[in-house]
């Protein structure tokens, strides 16, 4: 009666090929291993999804089991509070239906959803296998030592700028000392357990921390009046180990060291509730370890309210008063501790409220940032996100390549790079807020941001230590170690992060010029912000490294600090990025160190830093790569002149220190720089811990491991003259050899005897000269001299002395201008 549809069931019934291919390919790679017709491949069979048990989804999003071999793949994924809505729509609804099939029989996670989150019996296409953030997929959740306990809650600060400066704390001089009783005659309301310390190393890793269920830790109040703070760390850079009540609103405090160490206790990020609005609250720190800090010149701690965030949009804001820093008066006879004391008034009762060193940043602030730039269709095509490596934990360390497209190969290969990190010291956050604000203008669409990225790649790593800054130390990594200590290090697998780093800089240095190099950290001891460099003794580019700090300045006045910078090589600094990039062929290669107080200068002075101006000095980096690059090279001599100047009133100056008079006339540039600069060390880790002892016989067997390769190894010829002397030798040898067996054959000598060696060479000069009076002359190649790679660094002589705001004024127009390409070179080999 319907023949059509007669015809349209028989073709239904017949094997779909599409489907008999993907059997067997899915049967192939190990995703299917159910019979045939197990796998629904109309929209008739879309019930069969919904309703049979065997399809039932669980797990998480966004993983490829059975693709991917690597254990942390496997691992829970985060629940990304701070994105997008639609995009947390979207993640929610994968949550409520999930994505992966429980099946045994079915594997694969490629299956299309609809709208309603509903599945689609389709296969998506593949993924990119380089990419990671896509908007559809979550964040990896951070993962944590075994030992420490974590608690199940997500923590999100909203960023707000004062409206006001925040002026630095005027001391009275009646700041009173407390004395400090501990918990002998107070009360623990908070302490955390087993904290791994010097004694024990890092074991392994886990998403959540330690297994089994959470402890409540603080203490359980007595009823309504009970007035007693409830304390908290255990969340992502959280620190306080221990808080003793000693009085009803008085509490002293104690500073988890970081991880495997005894030592490092300077960050502090907690959080306090069951709060009253009319007290006056003390709280005491009792075992910080530096002996001058910048509380003791003005800086107040941070505090954040929740419910004025959530009622009047106000963020981490300066509080405290009676601020004061003071040396413990209990000596435990090992080492001597220092107390940071202040009192608070809450702004609300029953409020939650946090307190910090400085405004946090954590590693999961930093993946909801990259995963907004990897959904942004206009960003996503000049900034390129990869895994450098993971981190001994198993976090990323991400990479990020910022460039515009090349129109050609030369182009791109005239491309000179600059290298940027933060957070190799996890608890010096203020360097991650200046990252953020370079990359908020380099990825932005202003007109110097495109001009920066038509002529530089960018090698971005904006968090070197993801370990250290989840679990909230201050210093060191999960090996207990500093790791701007050691660069050097052949320990791969004990340092991940800095072997990756310094190994993906050296293949970048293979390829191309890097212009600069610039690690961000932060100071405790010393206001304002400024540079740590190196040296350079090559008379060619002398002073040169001090011209982009120079510029800095000038660009940042209320900032920056040039004065503040120093440039002297220490032995004990040779393991840090700064003098290992250096020590490389990296000559602009820095340190950036900024206050974790404020300002001294300018329009700025005696306030505090906000987060929006550790962001504009991001900006000011930018902008200043443009003045130091500039093909006006009137700046450059400019501030070339000007250092020339400053050096010769510093050498003065050191000299009538020393009661000596000196001409300095012709020969005082001939002076070392180091002997006129003081040492840069501003920490009480200036000198590295060396290796733990569960790693020294590794590093034993590793360096004897080098060495035999290095004996085995034959070396390399590298120069051309010494190609031509081995080429030149083997003649002889091999001329040698012939005359000596026609002489043997014409005088009939014995076996045994042999020819003078030193009449050899004579003889076969003179063969060669009569064999080559009878060729013909050949035409050579001459070979063009290989270009500087710092010729764009040279001043230029006659340039006018003035400080132009104008830069690339045709270039900005017209870009293709400012293209360079390389020079040929041709290479003739013997």
């Amino acid at each position: 009666m319907f023949p059509a549809l007669e015809t349209e069931v028989k073709q239904e019934s017949l094997p779909d090929p599409y489907e008999d291919f993907m059997y067997h390919h899915l049967q192939y790679y190990g995703y299917f291993k159910g019979h045939r017709g197990s796998l629904p491949t109309s929209a008739t069979h879309q019930h069969v999804w919904k309703n049979n048990p065997r399809y039932l989804l669980s797990g998480s999003f966004g993983e490829r089991q059975g693709m991917v071999p690597d254990p942390l793949q496997k691992e829970k994924l985060l629940w990304p509070t701070c994105i997008s809505s639609p995009v947390h729509r979207q993640i929610e609804a994968v949550s409520r239906d999930s994505l992966m099939l429980s099946s045994p029989l079915l594997k694969s996670r490629q299956l299309l959803h609809d709208e309603f989150g509903e599945v689609s019996p389709c296969l998506r296409e593949p993924r990119d296998l380089f990419t990671f953030f896509s908007s559809s997929g979550p964040l990896q959740a951070p993962r944590w030592p075994i030992e420490c306990e974590v608690i199940k809650e997500n923590l999100h600060h909203i960023e707000w700028v004062p409206p006001q400066p925040e002026y630095f704390y005027q001391p009275t001089g009646n700041e009173k000392l407390p004395e400090i009783v501990g918990e002998e005659k107070g009360t623990v309301v908070f302490q955390l357990d087993s904290v791994p310390t010097g004694g024990s190393y890092f074991t392994s890793s886990r998403v959540g921390g330690k297994r089994g269920i959470i402890k409540e830790l603080a203490v359980t109040l007595q009823g309504p009046e009970d007035k007693t703070l409830l304390f908290e760390s255990r969340f992502e850079s959280g620190n306080l180990q221990k808080a003793v009540r000693v009085d009803t609103y008085e509490y002293e405090l104690t500073l988890r060291t970081d991880l495997y160490t005894n030592k490092h206790t300077q960050w502090f990020y907690f959080r306090v509730q069951n709060t009253r609005k009319d007290a006056t609250y003390r709280f005491t720190i009792v075992n910080l370890l530096k002996p001058k800090s910048l509380y003791t010149i003005g800086m107040k701690p941070l505090m954040y309210s929740q419910l004025d965030a959530k009622t009047h949009n106000i963020g981490w804001r300066r509080e405290g008063n009676e601020i004061r820093y003071y040396k413990n008066n209990r000596d435990d006879g090992q080492q001597a501790f220092y107390c940071l004391t202040w009192t608070i008034q809450f702004p609300h009762d029953q409020d939650t409220c946090f307190f910090a060193h400085f405004y946090p940043y954590t590693y999961t602030d930093l993946q909801c940032y990259l995963l907004s730039v990897a959904n942004n269709p206009v960003q996503s095509r000049f900034c390129k996100l990869r895994t450098l490596c993971r981190s001994l934990a198993g976090n990323t360390v991400y990479l990020l390549t910022i460039t515009n497209p090349s129109r050609t190969p030369q182009e791109a290969a005239a491309k000179k790079a600059v290298v940027l990190s933060a957070r190799v010291h996890p608890g010096e956050s203020n360097g991650s807020w200046i990252m953020k604000g370079f990359l908020d203008f380099i990825l932005s669409n202003s007109p110097d941001a495109q001009l920066l990225r038509d002529i530089f790649v960018f090698k971005v790593v904006p968090m070197l230590n993801p370990d250290g800054v989840i679990v909230g130390n201050y210093r060191c990594s999960l090996a207990g170690r500093d790791l701007n200590r050691h660069y050097k290090t052949i320990l791969k697998e004990s340092f991940p992060c800095i072997w990756y780093t310094r190994n993906m800089i050296k293949r970048l240095l293979e390829e191309r010029e890097v212009l600069l190099y610039c690690d961000f950290h932060g100071h405790s001891r010393k206001n304002n912000i400024f540079l740590y460099g190196c040296n350079n003794n090559d008379r060619k580019y002398w002073l040169h490294e001090r011209v982009f700090p120079l510029m800095l300045s000038k660009n940042a006045p209320d900032k920056f600090s040039f004065h503040s910078c120093n440039f002297k090589v220490q032995k004990c600094k040779e393991g840090t990025g700064r003098v290992v990039m250096w020590r490389m062929g990296i000559l602009n290669s820095y340190t950036m160190e900024s206050t974790f107080g404020g300002s001294t200068l300018g329009n700025k002075r005696d306030t505090h830093f906000t987060t929006e101006d550790l962001k504009s000095l991001g900006y000011h980096v930018c902008d200043t790569l443009l003045d130091f690059c500039d093909p006006d090279r009137t700046k450059f001599m400019q501030c070339l002149t000007e250092l020339k100047e400053l050096l010769q009133q510093e050498i003065h100056k050191k000299f009538n220190e020393l009661g000596q008079d000196m001409d300095l006339e012709g020969s005082w540039s001939d002076i070392c720089l180091s002997d006129i600069e003081s040492s840069t060390s501003g920490s009480d880790s200036s000198l590295s811990d060396g290796l733990p002892v569960h790693l020294l016989n590794v590093a034993d067997e590793l360096n004897q491991k080098k060495k035999m390769y290095k004996k085995k190894k034959k070396k390399l010829l590298q120069t051309r003259k010494q190609r031509n002397e081995q080429y030149q030798k083997n003649n002889w040898m091999q001329e040698l050899k012939l005359t000596e067996d026609a002489l043997s054959r014409l005088h009939g000598r014995d076996k045994g005897t042999s020819l003078d060696p030193s009449k050899m060479p004579s003889l076969i000069l003179t063969k060669n000269k009569e064999r080559m009076q009878t060729e013909k002359p050949r035409s050579t190649v001459s070979c063009s001299p290989k270009r500087s790679t710092n010729s764009s660094q040279e001043p230029a002589p006659d340039m006018k002395s003035h400080w132009s705001r104008n830069r690339y004024p045709a270039t900005k127009r017209g870009r293709a201008a400012m293209t360079v390409y390389p020079s040929l070179h041709i290479y003739t080999y013997p």
